[in-house]
């Protein structure tokens, strides 16, 4: 048994080596000096090295001694320390995973060090080391070389010291951009298995029936204990990388859904890449990102389900970053393997010159491939949550983690049609367009969008690049993703040249506005109702009155002339109006407005999310307007200024009025502490009827009901949103006080008698989690928990799981 032992450790050590060697040889020559200096950074602690923050702070590699390339990077980045320094090691081992050295290692891929420190240092230590980390990975950006850190314990992994563990601060149970929290644990300790590369420290006992050695060797667990549970978490997680890199993500994704359709028999990558480790194959036939494909298509093959397996193949080409059309790649150790694996798919030349050339894709094609990579991996996501309804979720997948997930999932996959979702540019380097063309139609969607002057004879094998219901969609979705810039060219097909100049106008407007926003979604966002961030009015470019008005406009701007009551004959320069609003939670929305009344209803449906915004909130107003544009746009910014500061200023018990003459028609818009509404005032005795019967406090709900807000505390009026289930739990003793605000805003109210408030969010979670695993729509549109505590009159309503130190992160 030792003997086997030893041979299983020295096979080990030989794979570490060569893999060693392989990804300095993946690295430009500043690149491996970097790479080398990993674990003398983390080594010594020195106030002329990178990194120092304080003389308290944990630092010693066990088992580390300076070699002759430790040497000779410090002196090639002028670095010096004193290396006769004795310390005791207070950290394990620092360990890289993930794709550094393997098929999928690119010019642009970060690397992932896991760095496991004893388990007797304090939480002051462990901060100490964690603010270390960030000072090294900064200083590692410097060098435009993402380095990117993890502290853990060699605890973490092993399922009972979980449980015990569920209150531990430590960073990496923090979810983050980068940190998966409690989303997954064994599949994530499968990837480190089958991918880790040793810089420094304990060897990592990762083969099967390992025996621990807690002074020789590093043991974080068994992974024949992976837990069916775990496969929800960690699909949400994968999704949620998607966001950014949704290529990798199909991967992880398409892994996941082989792995749950062997379960509970699954063959783990890292268990492959062992066996080949311990026959002695160390050729590439033995590397984890290959074997991560084979599995894929493996599943894929037996599936018969050849369309996943073409994108799934274009994906993992694209993510090694090899250019097989490029001689000067010739030199890469994985250039003939990935050169066979593309002669067995039988590509063309054609396909894999458009491979190589998506640094420079438009966004058309852009748009395709993004499509192609969602719609796949909610089909997995489908598979999965299939497989996954049949057991609990994972009792170490904490609630609030889940919450924030699926929330910022619904930001992104959202059926929402008024939504401009973003597009993922990939690896295209500018996807700005000189000339974009609308073309209006009768189709359902009338309008559409193309990259090209509007000439006929261009749009020949032109294909559209977006559609939408109105021209403010159109260029605001095209703002939003880089496709058109300041000097972006735009113009109406068949319309004339002094329209499409106006359009132009109002793009060049809106860039600065859409592209240049320093705000970041904090996780507290997540967890609250939603506020607006910006608001953008923009007038006129679908209808535009302003050619038929034969007046002046310096006599507007002379006389104070409403421009929505103009002359004699009461003119409404006023045509069409669009909304554009940016939210807390990240989104963008836009929302058309053409009725005689539009401008009122527009007012009516902004001022629930206004009460709730910021009372400097900006709110900007660009005119496409033929005539009259400054002025009109300088009138409704007056306007909803205005409006503003009365919802901010209204108070129980008061009305505010604002009135507005439209046309020949006078209205008022009331303002009280609960809601918005407009009347006309040209019926003097029926507007004081609805005053003396209270029906102002009524206030008309977008899908034509009402919605009565004196039913509810006042405090939960405050964060009442539409479109989100809501739950407000109120502990009372032996009893939870349960408020339900449905996605309408319709309430109901119950008692849960002798219920823990977790136990309870858990069970409503497990609910909406697999209440029907065969429905997508609305997938991870995950209700929002509140716990309200004080006095019934004045209570005090927080988002439950959510602490202080956790709610201004970034997320």
């Amino acid at each position: 048994m030792i003997q086997r032992q030893q041979q299983f450790f020295a096979s080990a050590e030989r794979l570490n080596r060569v893999r060693l060697a392989r990804a300095q040889a993946l690295f430009s020559p500043l690149q491996q000096q970097l790479f080398t200096l990993i674990p003398v950074l983390l080594h010594y602690h020195d106030a002329r090295l990178p990194g120092y923050n304080n003389p308290h702070t944990p630092r010693g590699i066990s088992q580390f001694e300076l070699q002759q390339q430790h040497s000779d990077a410090l002196t090639k980045l002028k670095l010096t320390c004193n290396a006769a320094t004795a310390v005791k090691p207070q950290l394990e081992g620092v360990y890289v995973m993930g794709s550094t050295a393997s098929f999928g290692q690119n010019p642009k891929s970060d690397v992932d060090v896991w760095l496991v420190h004893s388990t007797d240092i304090s939480c002051q230590e462990q901060e100490l080391l964690r603010q270390k980390t960030e000072l090294l990975h900064q200083w590692f950006d410097d060098f435009d070389f993402e380095v990117n850190f993890y502290l853990l314990q060699p605890e973490h992994f092993k399922w009972r010291q979980q449980q015990v563990q569920q209150s531990s601060s430590a960073e990496w149970e923090v979810l983050g951009q980068e940190n998966c929290g409690s989303a997954q644990h064994w599949l994530l300790l499968d990837e480190f298995y089958r991918s880790h590369i040793r810089l420094a420290g304990k060897p990592v006992v990762w083969w099967p029936e390992g025996v621990p050695d807690p002074k020789q060797l590093l043991y974080l667990g068994d992974m024949r204990e992976l837990p069916a549970s775990e496969y929800f978490g960690a699909s949400l997680w994968q999704l949620y990388k998607g966001l950014d890199k949704p290529h990798k993500a199909l991967l992880k994704v398409l892994l996941l859904e082989a792995y749950a359709s062997e379960y509970p028999r699954t063959r783990l990558v890292s268990e492959v890449v062992w066996n080949l480790t311990d026959e002695g194959n160390f050729s590439t036939d033995n590397d984890p990102y290959l074997q991560l494909y084979f599995t894929i298509e493996r599943h894929l093959t037996r599936l018969g389900d050849f369309r996943r397996l073409e994108i799934a193949r274009r994906c993992f080409y694209l993510k090694c970053g090899i250019r097989l059309t490029d001689p000067h790649t010739h030199q890469d150790w994985r250039f003939h393997d990935l050169r066979k694996l593309v002669r067995d798919w039988e590509w063309p030349y054609s396909l894999v010159a458009t491979l190589d050339n998506c640094h420079q894709w438009h966004s058309g094609e852009l748009q395709w491939f993004n499509e192609q990579l969602n719609q796949l991996m909610l089909v997995s996501y489908q598979t999965l949550l299939r497989f996954a309804s049949t057991h609990q979720l994972s009792k170490s997948f904490k609630i609030e983690d889940l919450s924030l997930l699926t929330r910022k999932l619904h930001t992104y996959f959202s059926e929402d049609t008024q939504q401009l979702l973003k597009l993922n540019p990939l690896w295209s380097q500018s996807i700005v367009e000189p000339h974009l063309t609308i073309v209006k139609s009768e189709s359902p969607q009338p309008c559409s969008l193309y990259r090209v002057k509007p000439t006929p004879k261009l749009f020949v094998g032109e294909s559209v690049i977006y559609q939408a219901d109105n021209i403010a969609s159109l260029i605001a979705w095209a703002c939003l993703n880089g496709v058109a810039d300041k000097n972006t060219r735009w113009h109406l097909y068949a319309d004339s040249a002094r329209r499409s100049r106006c359009l132009s106008y109002v793009a060049r407007q809106l860039v600065p506005r859409l592209t240049d926003s320093e705000w970041r979604v904090a996780k507290l966002d997540l967890c609250q109702p939603w506020c607006y961030r910006q608001v953008i009015l923009l007038v006129n470019l679908e209808h535009d009155p302003t050619p038929q008005w034969l007046g002046q406009e310096i006599m507007v701007d002379l006389l104070g002339i409403n421009p929505l009551s103009v002359g004699r004959r009461q003119q409404c320069l006023l045509g069409s109006i669009q909304l554009l609003t940016q939210n807390s939670w990240g989104e963008w929305h836009s929302y058309a407005f053409n009725q005689e009344l539009g401008l009122l209803e527009l007012i009516q449906f902004l001022a629930p999310g206004l009460k709730r915004s910021a009372a400097n909130l900006n709110i900007e107003v660009f005119s496409g307007s033929v005539k009259a544009r400054t002025q009109l746009a300088s009138s409704l910014t007056q306007l909803f200024r205005q409006l503003l500061k009365l919802i901010h200023r209204a108070q129980k018990g008061y009305s505010l009025v604002q009135p507005l003459q439209i046309r020949n028609k006078r209205f008022g818009i009331f303002v009280d502490d609960k809601s918005v509404c407009y009347r006309d005032l040209s019926d003097v005795t029926s507007l004081y009827q609805q005053v003396v019967r209270g029906s102002l406090d009524i206030v008309a709900s977008q899908d034509g009901g009402q919605l009565s807000l004196n039913t509810l505390p006042i405090g939960i009026q405050n964060v009442a949103v539409k479109g989100v289930v809501q739950y407000f739990l109120q502990p009372n003793g032996e009893q939870v006080n349960v408020l339900v605000l449905d996605e309408v805003n319709e309430l109901r109210h119950y008692v849960q008698a002798a219920k823990d408030v977790n136990e309870l969010v858990n069970q409503v979670s497990q609910h909406f989690a697999f209440d029907d695993v065969h429905d997508l729509k609305q997938r991870f549109n995950f209700p929002q928990f509140f716990l309200v505590t004080g006095e019934q009159h004045a209570p005090h309503i927080v988002p439950f799981g959510m602490s202080s130190s956790m709610a201004q992160s970034q997320f």
